[in-house]
C-alpha cells in the first residue's frame, strides 16, 4: 500500500473499493486497543502487506481484560434471545460467541434481508435486537419496523460508528433503548445490553 493509503486504513468508512464499507480494520483495531494491544503494518507496494497484532500476556492485564469484557460472569442462562444483525463478519461472529457465553441465546443476520427474515419466520421469542444502522439488504429502517411489528415488546439497541446524537436523528422510537458506539468494548456492549434486558 502506498504510504497514504496506510495512514488511513483504521479510519472508519475508508475504503479504497467503490462498494467497501470501511469498518472491517476500524472493529479490528478497536477490540486490539480494548485489549492494550497493538497492531504493525508492514507493507510495500508491488510486494504486499503484513499486519501483526502484539497483545500483552502479563497476568495483571490478563486479569484487567477480564474485569473489561466481564468473563468472570459469563456463565449461565439468561432469559433473552438477542438478534445481531452486522454484516461485518468477524465483528459479527464475536459478539455472538461473547452473548452466548454470557448466557443469552443469539440468532444473527449478515443483513437487513436476512433479520425481517428472521425477524418473521423465528418460532423463539425475540426480546433485544443489536442493529448496525449502515447494513446492506433491508435498511436499519425497516428492520426496526419489521422488529416492532412482530414483536411489540422488543427492545433494540443500535451500534454505529456515527456518534449517538446523529444515530438517533436517524433512527428513533419507544423500542429504541440503548445505543453503543463503534468501536465498541465487548464489555460495554455486555453492560448495556444487560441493563436494557432487565429495564
Amino acid at each position: 500500500m502506498p504510504h497514504d493509503i496506510q495512514a488511513r486504513i483504521f479510519d472508519p468508512f475508508f475504503s479504497t473499493k467503490s462498494a467497501g464499507r470501511g469498518l472491517g480494520l476500524t472493529v479490528i483495531h478497536g477490540i486490539v486497543q480494548s485489549l492494550r494491544g497493538r497492531i504493525r503494518v508492514e507493507s510495500e507496494v508491488g510486494k504486499g502487506t503484513t499486519l501483526r497484532i502484539l497483545l500483552p500476556s502479563d497476568g495483571a492485564t490478563a486479569r484487567e481484560t477480564r474485569d473489561i469484557t466481564g468473563r468472570e460472569e459469563l456463565h449461565g442462562t439468561i432469559d433473552a434471545t438477542v438478534l445481531v444483525v452486522e454484516d461485518e463478519a468477524p465483528l459479527r461472529l464475536a459478539v455472538k460467541k461473547l452473548l452466548g457465553k454470557a448466557g443469552f441465546t443469539v440468532l444473527e443476520a449478515a443483513d437487513g434481508s436476512e433479520a425481517v427474515t428472521l425477524l418473521n419466520s423465528t418460532a423463539s421469542r425475540i426480546d433485544l435486537v443489536f442493529l448496525d444502522m449502515t447494513i446492506p439488504g433491508c435498511s436499519s429502517h425497516e428492520v426496526l419496523r419489521e422488529a416492532v411489528e412482530s414483536w411489540p415488546q422488543v427492545k433494540i439497541i443500535l451500534t454505529s460508528a456515527f456518534s449517538k446524537e446523529i444515530a438517533n436523528e436517524s433512527l428513533s422510537g419507544p423500542q429504541v433503548c440503548g445505543f453503543v458506539r463503534k468501536p465498541f468494548q465487548f464489555g460495554t456492549l455486555l453492560s448495556t445490553l444487560r441493563i436494557v434486558q432487565s429495564s
